[in-house]
């Protein structure tokens, strides 16, 4: 992988961690709505497809589905088991969302510390040619 390669993969995991964080915080917002489910992204899975050049897009089971390209960038969403199912139908686990969210902010910062080096690296081998 080249550098430019390289960042554009940083630059991939930085939008999907980020979707990841928006559904966490999302979810912990709904924990008390109604028949709500807990959305969440499979990071690995997501970035398997990118580094295997498959396309990302959204699973449509019908024609009436939106495509999703604008919304999520073609990031699949999934609902998440928590292991709890209110009885309300409500599938959010406020405990285990709040332990992914202070990891997905982790992750998102050191991805985002690997893509600034990548950055910083590119933009220094430009300045000595």
């Amino acid at each position: 992988m080249n550098k430019l390669d390289n960042l554009s993969y940083y630059n991939q995991a930085l939008r999907i961690r980020e979707l990841q964080l928006s559904l966490s915080a999302s979810n912990i917002a709904n924990q008390d709505t109604p028949n709500y489910k807990a959305k969440g992204v499979d990071f690995k899975t997501q970035m398997d497809n990118l580094a295997g050049g498959q396309s990302v897009a959204l699973l449509k089971k019908s024609p009436r589905h939106f495509s999703g390209m604008g919304d999520y960038g073609g990031i699949n969403i999934k609902y998440v088991n928590g292991g709890l199912v209110k009885a309300d139908g409500n599938t959010v686990n406020e405990h285990f969302e709040k332990a992914q969210l202070i990891n997905e902010k982790a992750m998102y910062e050191a991805t985002l510390n690997l893509s600034k080096r990548s950055a910083d690296s590119i933009l220094n081998s430009m300045k000595f040619q």
